[in-house]
């Protein structure tokens, strides 16, 4: 009889123990994913930084040649397809795209630029002159 309450008393510890890691696991588990989520929309922005840092460059390279910088630029397919190889060479980010970007050459210019992320993800990203990115992912 007292071996038979032995096991039973060890099972009750067993399951309140189990218990507690399952309640633990529930308050854990959203808060790590919610970490990683945070850590993924920050490297999508760090990638959508260095994409402006390429086009930067290339817009003060295009304007030293004497060249007008506007909106028209960015809907000229040959300028386009030579910025998003350079993006490529320069950042290693593939399938670069550019939405309508407005204002380009002034202080309230904005860049919709679409990526494909190292982690395979499409990132959709609005780059003001400003620095300000935001990015959403498909």
């Amino acid at each position: 009889k007292e071996r038979l309450k032995n096991n039973k008393d060890l099972i009750s510890i067993i399951i309140v123990v189990l218990v507690i890691l399952a309640i633990l696991a529930a308050i854990a588990v959203p808060a790590v994913l919610g970490y990683v989520d945070e850590s993924k929309k920050t490297r999508y922005i760090e990638e959508a930084h260095s994409i402006y840092t390429v086009i930067q460059t290339e817009e003060a390279r295009y304007k030293a040649l004497g060249n007008e910088l506007n909106d028209d630029t960015y809907n000229n397919t040959e300028y386009k397809k030579e910025l998003t190889e350079t993006i490529t060479k320069k950042t290693g980010i593939q399938n670069v795209t550019f939405g309508t970007c407005s204002h380009i050459g002034k202080d309230n210019a904005e860049y919709y630029v679409n990526f494909k992320s190292d982690d395979g993800k499409n990132v959709y990203s609005v780059i003001k002159r400003n620095k300000d990115i935001t990015v959403s992912v498909n």
